[in-house]
C-alpha cells in the first residue's frame, strides 16, 4: 500500500542525516558509493513511526542514501556542504514554498519532489521552479519519479575530459592522465579470489544498515561466476553506481578495491568484440549515439575542444537508436544548470583501439542497441 502524507502527531525523535556525528559519517561514506542522494524535509517526520520508516525503505530501495531533516535551516546547510554528488529532494508542501526559493539554484541540486495532500494548490506555485518534478501525494508515486531522476542523474555524471588539439602534456586534464595509468596498472595485475572476498567483506561494512543492499552483496556473493561480468555492471544494484562514482570522483581508494571487476569488465567486453567484429563486420562503420547534460562550465571548454578529444573517463553505454539518447539529452535541458547534449559517434572497428560491444544479449535489461565502451575511451571531437 502507498504510503500518503499525513499529519503525524506524535512525539518527534531528532531525524536522522545532519544532527550526530555518527549520521554525518555514514552520509559522507555513503556519498562515496553513488553520486545521488536523498534529501527528505518535513516537520512530520519520525522515524520510529511505522509509516515513515517503510515509506524510507521504499525510497531507500532507489537511492540508499537518504538524510531526514525536520528543520528547514539545517537541510540547507547541509545541502551547502555537499560537492560531489547531486541531491535530490522530498519537500512537504507547508515547507516546499519557503525553501525552495532558497535551494533551487545551488547547482548541487538536481530534482525537488513535492509531497503534500492539496495537489492541486501546490501544483500553482511549484510552476515558477524548474527543478520542481511534480507535485505528490503517495511515496509510491515519488519512488517511480525518483528512479527517473536518479538516472538521469547518473548519465548526466559520466566524466568527460577535454583535451584541446593545442594543449600541450603538462597542460592535460589531471584526470585524463590518470584514468589511463589506473587503467594500465589494473589491466595488469592478476587478480586473486582473495580480492574479491575482501570487496564483499567491505561492501557488508558500507551496506550494514541496508537491509535491501545487503541482499545484493550476498547475491554477488554466491553467484558472481553464474553471469557474465557486463550482466553484473548493467544490473540494478549497488555495483555499477559505486564504480561510476569512483571513477568520476577519482577515489582510488574503491577503484583498487573493485580493480578485480574492473578487469573482468574490460576482458568481457574485449571478449564480445573479438566475437562481433573479427570477421566480415570488422570494417563497417556504424553509428552510436549518447545522449547525457554538461554543466554550463564545461559546455565552454567543450567548444573550445574543436579538433581536439573527447576522453569518457568511465565505461561508457552508448545506444544505436538516436531517440532513446535524444531522449536524454531533452530531459537534461529541462534542468536550467545544465545544457542537454547529443554525441553523435561515427565507429571504425579496424581504427579502435579501446574494446567495445554490442551488450544487448548480455545485460541485465536486455536494452536493444546498447553499445558499451571499456573505461577511458577517446574520440576525436570535430563539430558541435
Amino acid at each position: 500500500m502507498a504510503t500518503s502524507k499525513s499529519s503525524d502527531t506524535e512525539k518527534k525523535e531528532p531525524a536522522t542525516g545532519f544532527s550526530t556525528s555518527a549520521a554525518a559519517n555514514r552520509s559522507m561514506n555513503m556519498q562515496r558509493m553513488q553520486n545521488v542522494l536523498l534529501i527528505w524535509l518535513d516537520n512530520n517526520i519520525n522515524e520510529n513511526n511505522a509509516d515513515c520508516n517503510n515509506a524510507i525503505k521504499q525510497l531507500k530501495r532507489v537511492v540508499n542514501n537518504i538524510n531526514t531533516f525536520t528543520d528547514g535551516d539545517q537541510c540547507v546547510e547541509f545541502i551547502q556542504t555537499i560537492n560531489n554528488n547531486k541531491v535530490c529532494m522530498i519537500v512537504s508542501g507547508s515547507l516546499g514554498k519557503h525553501i525552495v526559493p532558497c535551494v533551487h539554484d545551488m547547482s548541487q541540486l538536481d530534482t525537488i519532489f513535492i509531497f503534500c495532500n492539496n495537489q492541486e494548490w501546490h501544483k500553482q506555485w511549484t510552476k515558477e521552479w524548474p527543478k520542481i518534478k511534480g507535485v505528490f501525494t503517495d511515496i509510491t508515486s515519488i519512488s517511480e519519479a525518483l528512479k527517473q531522476a536518479a538516472h538521469q542523474c547518473e548519465q548526466n555524471a559520466t566524466s568527460i575530459s577535454f583535451v584541446a588539439s593545442n594543449k600541450k602534456l603538462d597542460q592535460l586534464d589531471p584526470s585524463f592522465m590518470y584514468t589511463q595509468i589506473l587503467k594500465e596498472i589494473l589491466l595488469t595485475i592478476n587478480f586473486e579470489e582473495k580480492h574479491f572476498k575482501e570487496f564483499i567483506t567491505y561492501c557488508r561494512e558500507v551496506y550494514e544498515d541496508d537491509e535491501h543492499e545487503l541482499e545484493h552483496v550476498n547475491q554477488l556473493q554466491t553467484t558472481y561466476k553464474n553471469n557474465v561480468p557486463i550482466w553484473w555492471y548493467t544490473w540494478n544494484a549497488f555495483l555499477y553506481r559505486m564504480l561510476n562514482q569512483a571513477l568520476r570522483s577519482m577515489d582510488v581508494d574503491i577503484i583498487v578495491r573493485m580493480g578485480f571487476f574492473i578487469n573482468d569488465l574490460h576482458c568481457d567486453i574485449q571478449r564480445l568484440h573479438s566475437e562481433q567484429f573479427d570477421g566480415s563486420q570488422s570494417g563497417t562503420t556504424f553509428t552510436v549515439y549518447r545522449g547525457q547534460g554538461l554543466s554550463k562550465e564545461d559546455f565552454t571548454e567543450m567548444t573550445k575542444t574543436k579538433g581536439g578529444l573527447l576522453s569518457f573517463n568511465n565505461f561508457l553505454s552508448t545506444s544505436k537508436s538516436r531517440s532513446v539518447s535524444l531522449n536524454f539529452a531533452q530531459q537534461a535541458a529541462t534542468n536550467p544548470d545544465l545544457v542537454g547534449i547529443l554525441f553523435v559517434m561515427s565507429i571504425n572497428p579496424t581504427h579502435s583501439t579501446t574494446p567495445f560491444a554490442s551488450v544487448s544479449d548480455v545485460s541485465y535489461f536486455h536494452t536493444e542497441d546498447e553499445v558499451l565502451f571499456s573505461m577511458h575511451t577517446v574520440f576525436p571531437y570535430w563539430r558541435y
